[in-house]
C-alpha cells in the first residue's frame, strides 16, 4: 500500500503521447523494488539503467542513507560527502545530469580532526562546483550552522567562469537557514537564482534593506519567486514594508515571524499584499451570518467599523448546512466564461497549498527512490502559480498586538488560507491598567475574538496556529527581563483573577463548528500546569471535535442515500497542543521539592519563610487581599455572581481543584448590589448613570477618534453618550451604549412608561465603569461575544471601559488565603498528564464500542457516547533549550 501510495503521490499528469504508449515492465515494477537494489540493477542493461537510474540519481544523499539501511532523515558525515563531492568528478555528464535535489540538511560535521579543521573550506570550494557539477539541480537545502564565508557562499550560487556551465537552469528552491552567515548584496542579484520559487533565508545575519533599496532582491531579478521565508532578521517595521512594497501580490506565502515588527507593517500588508476583490458573499447568510460594513467610520485601533448580521442559526451554529461545501456556480448560457480576476472562495473541501519545506522539495524533486517530474511541467503547479496575494502569512514571534491582528483579518478580503501568529499582545488601555499590575508583566493573548476566524470573515481559512487563549480564554502574563512575578505566581493570577472576569466579558470562546473548514488547529503557549480550568477547556475542545465527527458523519450517512447528494467538509481532523517548559523544574532548583523527598525538619523552616519567599504577595499592592484557611486556588463564592449568561455548551471552571462555579466576578459593589436588586422592578434606579451627568465627558481615545461626549439629564434611550471621530477625512458621530435606560415614571401614574430590562452581570460592570472619564475611549461597535455578554446587538460600546472589566476589580477575587510555592504546586495539575489520561479513557470506550459494533454486524458511530476524537492529537512540550518533544 506504501509503494502504491509513493507511486501515486510521484506521478505527474502525463500527456497523451505518454497515456497512450505502452509502459515497459521495469518501469511498472520500480516502484516495488527496494532503494539498495537499483545500484546492482542498473548494470544489467540499459534497459533497466534507462528506468532505474533516475530514481537512483533523484536525491543521491537520501539514496545512499537509505541504501545503507539508515532512516532517510539520518545524519551522513561530512567526509562521506567529500568523497562522493571527490567521485563526481569522474562519473559522467549523463549521470549528473539526473540529480535534482542536493539535501545538505542531513550531513553534519564529524568529530575528526579533519572535519573541524577543513569544514569552512572545503564546504565552499565544493559549494561552489555544485552549479556546474550539477547542472538540472533543481533543490538546494543547506540548513545547518556552516563556518562559511558571505563571499564563499555568494559565489557558490554563481556557475564558475573556468567551467562550462551552459546547461545550469538555476534551481527553485534554496533553504539556507541558520547560516551563520552575512548575506551581501551580490547574493540576490546572482543570476543563478533567477528561477528561484522558494526562498528561505531565515534567522541569518544581515539586512535586506540593502538589497531591496537597490532592486538587486525584487520582482525583477527574481519574477518567479513565490514562497519567501525571511524569519529571525531582526527585521524592523520600515524593511518589512519595503519588502511588502516590493513584491507587492507576487508572493502567496511570507514568513516573518521572529522579527522585530509592530502593528505598523500591518497596514503595508493590507494594501500592498492583498487583493481587492473580496471573498465574502451574503448568499450563506443563514449559515454564517454576514458582514455589514459602516461605511465613512472607523478607528485607528479597530480599523474600519463593520458588524456581524446574524440568522436565526448562524449565531449557534447550528443550521443543518454547516458541514455541506459550497456549491458550484452555475450558468444558463454554455459558453458563458468567467471573467478573469473574478475570484470566489474555495468550496470549503479543496485542500490548501502546503508550503512546507519538504512538500515543495517533494514537489520539485519527488521522493527519494521515485524519479523527478519533467521540468517543464513543474510550472503548472500551485506552488508556482500567482495566488493574487498572500494566502499564507506567519507572524508570530513579533510584538503585533491582538487588536492589530483581528484589524489585519477584517480588512483582508477573506483570501487567509494559513494563518500563524502564535503569540499576540494583549494591549490593555492605560486607564484600564490595574496598579496590581506591574509594568514588567506582560500579557498575550486574545479575548472576544473568536468571530474573526468564522467563515464570514475568514473565508478560506483551513489552517490556524495560535495562542490558546482564543479555545482556553486564559491569557498569558510573563515577567520581562527577569522582573515582575515568578512563572508559577502568573499562572495562579492568571487562572484565578483574570480567567472568571474574561469569561464574564468574553463569555464566546473557540469552537469546532464556528469554522467547519478549519482543518489544523494548533494552539500555542499552554502551561504545563492548571489549577483546573485550563484541563477543563482543552478536554472540552477535543469533546466538541468528536460531536463534530459525529454530525459530519450523520450528514454523511444521510446524503450517501441519494446519489446525486452534496460533499461536507471534513472537519477539524488535527489538534496540535503545544505546551511551554515545565515550570516545575524552576522550583526544584530553588529547593522547592516535594515534601515526601526532605525531611520534616527542613519541611517546617520552609513553610515559616514561605511568606517571605512569595514576593507577590508581600507586594503592597495587594493589601487588599483576604485570605483564610480555604484551599489555595478556590475564589471566594460571595464575589461570583450566579446568573448564566454564556449560552454555549463550553463548560468553565473557576480556579482550583475543588471549585465548580465559573461564573465571573464582578466589581465587589456592583456585585452586592445586583445580588439584592435584581429581582426588583426597580433595580437599576438608584444606580449612578453617565446621562444623569449634566456635565459633558471628553473622549479619551486615540488619534482619529477625538470629540466629546454629549450628555443631558431628559435623555431616555439606552445610547446616553457619543462618540466623534474623523475616518479617512470624514466626520462622524456614533452613539454609546451605557446601559438600558432606568424606568421612567410619569408625575401622574404611579407604573413605569416602558418595561424594564435586565442588565447583565458584564453589562452592569461596565455601566459602573465608564463612570471613570478616561474610560469611555476606543468605540467600538459590539462584537458577537459583546452581545453574548449582554450588548444589544448593533450598538456601540466603549472599549476600554469594557476591557476594563477582565483587568479591574476587586482584588480579594484572586484568593482566600497566601498561597506558599509548595501548595501552589499541590493545587495545580499536570494538564499533560491528565490529557493523557483522557484520550486513554476514550480510546478504551471507543475500542469497546468497535466490539460492540461488529458483534452485531453494524458501523460504529463517532462522538457520543464515548467521545473519542477519531482526528489526529498531536501533544508537544519545549524544552529549556528550546527543543520540542512530542507524541501523538
Amino acid at each position: 500500500m506504501d509503494s502504491i501510495t509513493r507511486m501515486a503521490a510521484d506521478t505527474d499528469l502525463p500527456s497523451y503521447q505518454e497515456a497512450t504508449r505502452r509502459l515497459d515492465w521495469v518501469e511498472l515494477i520500480a516502484p516495488y523494488v527496494p532503494i539498495r537494489e537499483y545500484a546492482r540493477l542498473c548494470l544489467v542493461n540499459r534497459r533497466f539503467y534507462r528506468h532505474l537510474a533516475p530514481r537512483l540519481w533523484n536525491d543521491p544523499l537520501a539514496t545512499a542513507s537509505t541504501s545503507a539501511g539508515r532512516p532517510v532523515n539520518r545524519d551522513i558525515d561530512i567526509e562521506w560527502f567529500y568523497r562522493f563531492m571527490e567521485h563526481m568528478r569522474c562519473v559522467r555528464q549523463a549521470t549528473r545530469l539526473l540529480v535534482t535535489c542536493l539535501d545538505l540538511r542531513r550531513v553534519e560535521a564529524g568529530t575528526s580532526e579533519l572535519s573541524l579543521y577543513s569544514l569552512s573550506r572545503s564546504l565552499s570550494a565544493y559549494l561552489r562546483a555544485v552549479p556546474v557539477t550539477f547542472p538540472q539541480l533543481r533543490c538546494i537545502l543547506l540548513n545547518r550552522h556552516w563556518d562559511v564565508e558571505a563571499d564563499d557562499l555568494a559565489v557558490a550560487t554563481t556557475p564558475d567562469t573556468d567551467h562550462d556551465a551552459s546547461n545550469a537552469e538555476g534551481p527553485l528552491m534554496l533553504s539556507i537557514p541558520q547560516c551563520q552567515v552575512k548575506i551581501s548584496t551580490a547574493f540576490f542579484s546572482s543570476p543563478y537564482l533567477h528561477h528561484l520559487v522558494y526562498l528561505n533565508v531565515s534567522n541569518m545575519a544581515g539586512s535586506l534593506r540593502k538589497p531591496l533599496e537597490q532592486q538587486r532582491f525584487g520582482p525583477e531579478r527574481h519574477p518567479h519567486l513565490r514562497v519567501l521565508k525571511v524569519g529571525a532578521r531582526e527585521m524592523g517595521d520600515s524593511t518589512a514594508a519595503l519588502l511588502v512594497r516590493t513584491f507587492k501580490q507576487q508572493l502567496w506565502s511570507l514568513d516573518l515571524s521572529q522579527n522585530q515588527l509592530t502593528d505598523a507593517v500591518l497596514n503595508d500588508l493590507h494594501i500592498f499584499a492583498f487583493p481587492a476583490e473580496n471573498l465574502r458573499t451574503d448568499s450563506h447568510y443563514d449559515v454564517e451570518g454576514r458582514l455589514e460594513i459602516i461605511p465613512g467610520k472607523g478607528t485607528p485601533l479597530f480599523g474600519q467599523f463593520c458588524l456581524i448580521r446574524e440568522s436565526h442559526w448562524s449565531a449557534t451554529f447550528s443550521h443543518a448546512d454547516r458541514y455541506l461545501v459550497d456549491a458550484p456556480n452555475y450558468t444558463r448560457l454554455v459558453e458563458y466564461i468567467p471573467q478573469e480576476g473574478v475570484r470566489t472562495r474555495l468550496n470549503g473541501r479543496t485542500k490548501v497549498q502546503d508550503d512546507s519545506e519538504d512538500e515543495i522539495r517533494r514537489s520539485f524533486s519527488g521522493t527519494p527512490g521515485a524519479s523527478s517530474p519533467r521540468r517543464e511541467s513543474l510550472h503548472d503547479l500551485g506552488v508556482c502559480q500567482s495566488h493574487n496575494g498572500i494566502t499564507h502569512l506567519y507572524l508570530g514571534g513579533n510584538s503585533i498586538t491582538a487588536n492589530g491582528l483581528v484589524r489585519l483579518i477584517m480588512a483582508s478580503p477573506g483570501q487567509l488560507q494559513h494563518l500563524d501568529c502564535d503569540s499576540m499582545v494583549y494591549e490593555i488601555h492605560e486607564a484600564a491598567r490595574p496598579d496590581w499590575l506591574p509594568s514588567s508583566i506582560r500579557v498575550s493573548g486574545l479575548l472576544g475574538a473568536a468571530h474573526a476566524f468564522r467563515p464570514v470573515l475568514s473565508s478560506n481559512l483551513q489552517v490556524l496556529r495560535i495562542h490558546h487563549s482564543l479555545v482556553t480564554q486564559l491569557l498569558s502574563l510573563k515577567g520581562r527581563d527577569g522582573g515582575g512575578l515568578s512563572t508559577m505566581e502568573n499562572l495562579w493570577l492568571a487562572e484565578t483573577f483574570l480567567l472568571p472576569r474574561a469569561e464574564m466579558a468574553y463569555p464566546q470562546a473557540f469552537r469546532p463548528d464556528m469554522n467547519p473548514r478549519l482543518r489544523l488547529l494548533t494552539l500555542t503557549h499552554i502551561p504545563r500546569w492548571s489549577t483546573g480550568p485550563l484541563i477543563d477547556r482543552l478536554i472540552e475542545l477535543l469533546k466538541l471535535a468528536s460531536m463534530q465527527e459525529r454530525a459530519i458523519q450523520d450528514m454523511n450517512r444521510t446524503l450517501g442515500k441519494s446519489r446525486r447528494g452534496p460533499a461536507t467538509v471534513v472537519g477539524l481532523r488535527h489538534i496540535r497542543l503545544e505546551f511551554d517548559h515545565d515550570v516545575k523544574e524552576e522550583l526544584l532548583e530553588d529547593g522547592e521539592e516535594d515534601g515526601e523527598e526532605k525531611n520534616q525538619k527542613k519541611y517546617v523552616a520552609e513553610e515559616t519563610t514561605a511568606a517571605k519567599e512569595f514576593s507577590f504577595f508581600d507586594d503592597s499592592r495587594f493589601s487588599d487581599f483576604s485570605f483564610d484557611s480555604s484551599s489555595p486556588a478556590e475564589v471566594s463564592s460571595s464575589n461570583i455572581d450566579t446568573t448564566n449568561t454564556d449560552t454555549t455548551p463550553l463548560t468553565s471552571v473557576v480556579a482550583g481543584p475543588a471549585a465548580d462555579d465559573h461564573r465571573a466576578v464582578p466589581d465587589q459593589t456592583v456585585s452586592n448590589q445586583s445580588q439584592t436588586q435584581r429581582h426588583s422592578p426597580s433595580t437599576h434606579s438608584h444606580l449612578p448613570r453617565t446621562g444623569d451627568r449634566s456635565e459633558p465627558i471628553v473622549n479619551g481615545g486615540n488619534e482619529g477618534q477625538s470629540g466629546r461626549l454629549t450628555t443631558g439629564p431628559q435623555q431616555r434611550s439606552s445610547s446616553s453618550s457619543s462618540s466623534r471621530g474623523n475616518w479617512n477625512g470624514t466626520e462622524y458621530t456614533v452613539p454609546i451604549w451605557t446601559g438600558p435606560p432606568p424606568p421612567f415614571y410619569d408625575s401622574t401614574e404611579d407604573t413605569p412608561q416602558h418595561e424594564h430590562q435586565e442588565v447583565s452581570p458584564a453589562g452592569e460592570v461596565y455601566m459602573r465603569n465608564i463612570l471613570d472619564r478616561r474610560l469611555c475611549a476606543d468605540a467600538v461597535p459590539a462584537s458577537p461575544c459583546h452581545v453574548l455578554a449582554g450588548v444589544p446587538e448593533g450598538e456601540f460600546i466603549w472599549g476600554a471601559a469594557w476591557q476594563a472589566i477582565v483587568t479591574r476589580g476587586d482584588t480579594t477575587a484572586a484568593g482566600k488565603r497566601r498561597p506558599k510555592k509548595r501548595e501552589l504546586m499541590k493545587g495545580m495539575r499536570d494538564v499533560i498528564g491528565e490529557i493523557k489520561a483522557y484520550r486513554r479513557k476514550t480510546r478504551e470506550r471507543y475500542e469497546a464500542e468497535l466490539k460492540r459494533a461488529r458483534l452485531n454486524g453494524d458501523g460504529v458511530r463517532l462522538g457520543e457516547p464515548h467521545f473519542y476524537y477519531g482526528g489526529r492529537l498531536e501533544v508537544v512540550r519545549a524544552g529549556r533549550e528550546g527543543g520540542m518533544l512530542g507524541w501523538r
